[in-house]
């Protein structure tokens, strides 16, 4: 027979129960309602466009101590924490590289006009555009020595983020760019960006559902008639390097049709073309679906990569909707340019080759890096052949323009006007910089095999750092570059 004492227990025990369910259940609605409400932050509207003002690259005022006929553009590529720390140090030995007269030398990376970046490379630049040479004394801890990766999955698994987090409105994107824009970019916007000294940046998302590559300037803003000067540049950061799967994509509104943005000439005459597998075209109608508001309300934003792991695209795209490289300077304002410089920082992996060594059937991490990195590689590598190539293409069409304007047969006599004295054609230098040219092979496969990922050792940062001084030092197209801009 039971005792009245255990009677008395139980039936506490049974109220008890009872109650803390009552009281989990609570918990959890208080916790679900309170995640309902959580949200991004609305992308601020555009009352009217202004192609005068905003930050675009055609606005930006020329800074004091640049050479106006030297056009210095870099491109750095995706990679995570990897690529943050090559791409800056291959820009400490740009700050260290000096040109000019005794009297007049400045550092190289003093003549750098724009930098297009893509995921880990987009920290690099958007720190150096908006603090210059401050990057060069606190950079490493504010970023490429932290574990950023283990901050936010500290900030994911704490449970109160959680309700947050349940919301449909609010990622682990949003998140990051909460933890980007207080500990790295100090709440820095697009105005402060455009009201620095350093160069002009691109930085390169992609929109989820049309496969277009989106660029944060006002030219792109005014599409979607948004004002980018009021955008933390963190987000901007976090939709570039938002890797699918490890975060959910930045969402911002779509307002295409309030403020008065008219199709370009250029793209209006692209889109009447019956060749619909040119270039051009491709760009237009891929640009031109951000205007589509009633079909996009909303974009999605991921990591730039996904449309050009290099940033190059950014360059060869600014061009294409001109008629030639002449046109293009024209418009910017930098007829004077008489060399254009474009380096190249990329730090692409090597490929996995282990799984080829077995019979075994991959793994599914192994499967899912090969998707993606496989893709990315061969797509970067025709990035770069095209450019190329139209590097050439331009320097051709410069010397037909500024030296054989009027002659029938320009560009065939372009080498031959290029050694007239009088000739004032555009020179162009591509200087290419990734991890194939470390000289020393147990260096290079090791800097080819370190992850894509928000946090390295101390050891791997220095050694990244080291190999971007080394590989620009050593690169034949940067030496031939230095020669030409020594007093004779």
């Amino acid at each position: 027979m039971t005792s009245p004492g255990k009677l008395l227990c139980s039936s506490g025990l049974i109220v008890c129960l009872i109650s803390c369910k009552r009281m989990l259940f609570f918990a959890l609605m208080v916790l679900f309602l309170a995640g309902c409400t959580a949200t991004y932050p609305v992308n601020p509207p555009l009352a009217h466009v202004d192609t005068t003002q905003g930050y675009n690259l055609r606005t930006m005022d020329e800074k004091a101590d640049n050479h106006s006929q030297a056009l210095v553009l870099m491109a750095f590529s995706g990679g995570g924490t990897r690529a943050a720390a090559f791409s800056y140090g291959v820009l400490k030995e740009l700050s260290e590289t000096y040109i000019g007269e005794d009297d007049q030398k400045r550092a190289l990376s003093k003549e750098i006009d724009a930098i297009s970046a893509v995921s880990g490379g987009s920290f690099t630049a958007a720190y150096y555009g908006l603090f210059g040479d401050r990057i060069f004394e606190d950079y490493e801890q504010v970023f490429l020595r932290r574990d950023v990766q283990g901050e936010l999955t500290d900030q994911v698994t704490n449970p109160l983020n959680w309700p947050d987090l349940w919301s449909p409105y609010y990622t682990r994107a949003d998140m990051a760019t909460e933890l980007y824009d207080s500990t790295i970019f100090n709440h820095a916007t697009f105005d402060d960006l455009e009201k620095a000294d350093g160069p002009f940046v691109i930085i390169n998302a992609t929109e989820m559902t049309t496969g277009t590559r989106f660029q944060f300037t006002q030219s792109f803003a005014d599409i979607i008639c948004t004002d980018l000067s009021q955008i933390p540049v963190a987000r901007a950061v976090a939709s570039s390097s938002a890797v699918p799967l490890l975060f959910s994509p930045i969402t911002i509104t779509n307002r295409a049709g309030e403020c008065g943005w008219q199709k370009p000439q250029w793209a209006r005459e692209a889109l009447k073309s019956p060749d619909r597998t040119s270039r051009l075209y491709n760009l237009a109608s891929s640009i031109m679906a951000l205007d589509d508001r009633e079909e996009h309300p909303y974009l999605h934003l991921f990591d730039g990569g996904l449309a050009d792991n290099l940033g190059l695209r950014a360059m060869l795209d600014g061009v294409l909707r001109y008629n030639g490289i002449t046109e293009a300077l024209d418009s910017l304002g930098m007829r004077d340019t008489r060399n254009v410089v474009v380096i190249l920082v990329n730090a692409e992996t090597a490929l996995d080759v282990e799984s080829s060594r077995t019979m075994q059937t991959p793994t599914f991490a192994a499967s899912i890096g090969a998707a993606t990195s496989v893709p990315l590689q061969r797509y970067s590598f025709e990035t770069v052949a095209l450019l190329k190539e139209k590097l050439k293409e331009w320097e051709q069409q410069s010397y037909a323009a500024k030296c054989t304007p009027h002659s029938e047969s320009a560009t065939r006599n372009s080498k031959r006007s290029a050694a007239d004295s009088d000739c004032k054609g555009v020179g162009f230098h591509f200087i290419e910089l990734n991890f194939s040219e470390v000289k020393d092979p147990e260096e290079r496969n090791y800097l080819k095999t370190l992850p894509t990922s928000f946090v390295l050792t101390d050891e791997a940062v220095d050694r990244l750092i080291a190999a971007g001084g080394q590989v620009l030092r050593n690169s034949s197209e940067f030496q031939r570059l230095l020669a030409d801009t020594r007093p004779r």
